[in-house]
């Protein structure tokens, strides 16, 4: 499974791919802070748990970088 984090470019969002399917986006949810959450732009179905666990283990190390 491999995990893909691009920024796109004209929003700057921080989108997620799993095998080239875009599951979601790292998004910080208000100005005042630095801290990313991830929302889920494909259905909850489709993402296993070892996805989950991918997804959790790259947004903590994007928000240590913070």
């Amino acid at each position: 499974m491999a995990l893909v984090v691009k920024k796109h470019q004209k929003t700057g969002t921080n989108e997620v791919f799993i095998d080239a399917l875009m599951v979601g986006v790292f998004e910080q949810m208000t100005p005042n802070n630095d801290t990313y959450s991830f929302m889920a732009k494909c259905s909850h179905d489709k993402l296993t748990g070892d996805h989950y666990i991918a997804i959790g283990e790259h947004l903590n190390k994007l928000n240590m970088a913070v």
